[in-house]
C-alpha cells in the first residue's frame, strides 16, 4: 500500500517541478484576465455580429425595432438621403411603406434579418402588457412521441406490442380537455398536468429555463425548437475535454521518463510494476474526478437533498470508467511509442476512436434505443431528472471497465527495462504482452481469448453505432463481415504468438489442440458478456449478430473450426502467413452467418 502512495507523492511533487514560479504567475493572470473579458462581454453584449448591415430608413417609428437587433448599423434621415445611401452602399433602404434591398447576397440576408426582428419586436410588445393569456390566446402542447426502432427484428412482439401502445395513447389525448396533458421528453407520453400557462410576466419567467442548460418549456410558434441532439454533444464536450487535457499530461509524463531514462531509477526500487502504475495513476484520476464533480456541480447546483446528492453520484459513476478508459489507453500508447510524435498519433487516434464511440450515440438520446452504448446518453438522462436502470449502466459502463482493465494489465505486464528503454517496433512490445501472458503458470489461450472479449465487444458497438443508419440489408451485412474480422483477429492472436515466438512447437497437434482452447475460451466469454450486457439490445438485428440468438453448441463449433483454419494455415505456410489465415478465417465466419441471418438479408 505505501509502495504506490510513495510514488504517487512523487508524481505530484514531478509535476509541480515542470512548471517555475513564473509560469504559474502567467498561467494565473492569463485565467484572470480571460474570465474579466467573458464577463466584460456577457455584460455589454458584445459579439461578432455587431453592425454588419447597414440601413437607412426615414421613418422615426422604424428606430425603436432597428435598435433592437445589434446586426443593424442604421442611419435615420430624410427621403431623399435615404435613397442617396441606398444607391451608394447601404444594404437596405426603408423608405415610407416599402423595403428596398440591393443586389447581393448580404442585403438578402438582412431583409432576412429585418423580417425576424419585425416578428421578435412584435412578441416583446406583446409581452410588455402583462397579460399573456390574452396577449397569446392560443396554447399549443406539444407531445413528444417514442420513435419506432426501425432495426428491430420482424416479429418481434415486444416492439410491435410497444408501438400499438404508443398509437393508442396519442389518440387518446384527442378526448383529454383544454390540452393540458403534457408529455416527457425522454420520448415516452405522460398522462396528467405537466404545462399550465401562467398569468403573467412573472409566472412566464418562473417557467422559462433560466441557464443555458434547461429545456425549452415555453416558446411562441416562431421560436419553437424541436429536439435536437445539440444538449447532448455539448455535455459530452463539457465532460470529456477535461479528461483530454489531464490525459496528456498523464502520458507526458510517463513518456518523459521513458526519453530521459529517469524511470530507471524507478525499476530499480524494491516495488512491483502495479504499485508503479498505480502510483502514477491514482493522482490524475482523483484531480479528474475533481474537475468532474465540479462540471456537475456547476450544471446541477449544489444539492439540497438525498436525492440530488444521488443524482451527482451517479453522473460521476457514469463518467468514471470513461476516465479510466481514457488514461489506459494513454499509459498504454505511452509504453508502445518510441518518440513523442508516436505518441501524439496515438493519443490522438485513440481519442478520435473513443470519442466517436461517445459522442455519436449521445446524440439520439431520447431518440433511438441505440443511444444506451454511450456513458454521456446517461449523464444527458440524469441531468434532465431521469431515472437510469441499473442494467443500463451495466450495459453503458461494463465494456469501459472491462477493456480499461485488460489495457493496464497488458501495459503493466511489459513496463519493464526491455520494453521501456529499448527501440522495439510496437507491434513487437503488443506481441511481447501476449508472451508475458501466455508464459505464466495459468496463462493460456483459453483465457486469453477471454480477456478479449471486452475489446471485441465494444469494437462491436461501434460498428453498430456507424452502421445502424445505413438500410438494415447492407448495414448487416457490413457488420457480418467486420464483426468476422474483429473476432479471428483476436481468437488466433493467441496462437500467433506461441508459433511466432517458439513457445510451443508447430505440430498438427498443437494447432488443432490450441484451436479447440482458444474457440471454447472465446464461446465462454462471449455468452457470458451476452448474458450480462446485451438486454438492451438483445431482440434488434445487430445484437443477434453479435450473439447469433440462443444458439449454443453450433457457434462453439463455428469458433473452434474457424480459429482451426487460421491455426493449420500457420501449421502448414508459417507464422508469416497469419494475415491471409484470418482473411480465410473470416470469410468462412461470414458465409457462416449470412446463411444463419439469409431471412433478415434477402
Amino acid at each position: 500500500m505505501s509502495g504506490w502512495f510513495t510514488i504517487a507523492k512523487w508524481e505530484l511533487m514531478r509535476s509541480k517541478l515542470k512548471f517555475d514560479a513564473r509560469s504559474i504567475i502567467m498561467l494565473v493572470v492569463s485565467l484572470i484576465l480571460v474570465i474579466a473579458a467573458s464577463y466584460a462581454a456577457s455584460q455589454t453584449g458584445m459579439s461578432m455580429n455587431q453592425k454588419i448591415y447597414l440601413v437607412a430608413f426615414s421613418q422615426p417609428d422604424v428606430q425603436p425595432i432597428i435598435q433592437t437587433d445589434q446586426r443593424f448599423d442604421y442611419l435615420l434621415v430624410d427621403r431623399y438621403e435615404a435613397t442617396v445611401y441606398y444607391e451608394y452602399g447601404a444594404d437596405m433602404a426603408i423608405i415610407g411603406n416599402n423595403v428596398y434591398l440591393g443586389d447581393t447576397r448580404k442585403a438578402a440576408s438582412a431583409g432576412d434579418a429585418l423580417e425576424n426582428t419585425f416578428i421578435e419586436y412584435r412578441e416583446l410588445v406583446l409581452t410588455s402588457y402583462n397579460d399573456i393569456n390574452n396577449s397569446h390566446p392560443v396554447w399549443v402542447t406539444v407531445h413528444d412521441l417514442e420513435r419506432p426502432q426501425d432495426f428491430q427484428l420482424a416479429g418481434t412482439e415486444g416492439t410491435i406490442d410497444g408501438i400499438s401502445r404508443g398509437y393508442n395513447r396519442t389518440a387518446a389525448f384527442e378526448n383529454i380537455p383544454g390540452g393540458r396533458e403534457g408529455a416527457s421528453g425522454d420520448g415516452s407520453i405522460r398522462t396528467g398536468s405537466s404545462t399550465i400557462s401562467p398569468e403573467d410576466i412573472e409566472a412566464l419567467d418562473a417557467m422559462e429555463g433560466k441557464t443555458f442548460f434547461e429545456k425549452q418549456t415555453l416558446s411562441t410558434p416562431s421560436n419553437f425548437n424541436p429536439p435536437v441532439p445539440f444538449t447532448a454533444i455539448l455535455y459530452a464536450f463539457l465532460f470529456i475535454f477535461p479528461i483530454y487535457f489531464v490525459s496528456q499530461f498523464y502520458s507526458t509524463s510517463l513518456m518523459d521518463e521513458r526519453t530521459n531514462r529517469k524511470g530507471e531509477l524507478v525499476l530499480v526500487a524494491p516495488l512491483k510494476s502495479r504499485d508503479v502504475v498505480v502510483g502514477k495513476t491514482v493522482p490524475y484520476l482523483v484531480i479528474t474526478m475533481a474537475i468532474q464533480a465540479a462540471i456537475t456541480l456547476y450544471i446541477l447546483k449544489m444539492p439540497s437533498g438525498f436525492a440530488d446528492l444521488e443524482r451527482i453520484i451517479q453522473i460521476l459513476a457514469a463518467i468514471f470508467p470513461v476516465i479510466l478508459l481514457f488514461f489506459a489507453l494513454s499509459f498504454y500508447s505511452a509504453i508502445l511509442s518510441r518518440s513523442f510524435k508516436e505518441l501524439t498519433f496515438a493519443s490522438v487516434f485513440l481519442s478520435v476512436v473513443i470519442s466517436g464511440y461517445l459522442f455519436f450515440p449521445a446524440m439520439f438520446a431520447n431518440i433511438h434505443a441505440i443511444s444506451s452504448i454511450s456513458p454521456i446518453t446517461l449523464i444527458v438522462r440524469l441531468i434532465e431528472g431521469e431515472a437510469v436502470p441499473l442494467n443500463t449502466y451495466i450495459f453503458s459502463t461494463v465494456p469501459f471497465y472491462l477493456v480499461a482493465g485488460a489495457v493496464y494489465a497488458f501495459g503493466t505486464s511489459i513496463f519493464r527495462e526491455e520494453d521501456l528503454f529499448t527501440q522495439k517496433s510496437i507491434g513487437s512490445k503488443i506481441i511481447d504482452c501476449f508472451e508475458m501472458f501466455l508464459s505464466y503458470r495459468y496463462g493460456s489461450v483459453f483465457f486469453l481469448s477471454i480477456i478479449f472479449i471486452p475489446v471485441v465487444y465494444m469494437t462491436q458497438l461501434m460498428l453498430i453505432v456507424m452502421l445502424f443508419n445505413l438500410p438494415v440489408p447492407y448495414s448487416i451485412l457490413a457488420m457480418i463481415l467486420l464483426s468476422a474480422l474483429a473476432e479471428e483477429l483476436v481468437k488466433s492472436i493467441g496462437i500467433y504468438t506461441l508459433f511466432k515466438r517458439k513457445l510451443t512447437d508447430i505440430t498438427f497437434k498443437n494447432a488443432i489442440r490450441l484451436s479447440i482452447l482458444a474457440g471454447a475460451g472465446f464461446f465462454v466469454g462471449e455468452k457470458a458478456v451476452a448474458v450480462l450486457t446485451l438486454a438492451p439490445i438483445a431482440s434488434s438485428a445487430f445484437g443477434t449478430v453479435m450473439t447469433m440468438g440462443a444458439l449454443l453448441l453450433i457457434p462453439l463449433l463455428l469458433h473452434v473450426t474457424t480459429i482451426m483454419i487460421s491455426s493449420l494455415v500457420m501449421y502448414r505456410k508459417g507464422p508469416n502467413a497469419y494475415k491471409y489465415a484470418v482473411v480465410l478465417a473470416t470469410i468462412f465466419h461470414s458465409i457462416y452467418n449470412i446463411a444463419i441471418l439469409r431471412g433478415l438479408l434477402f
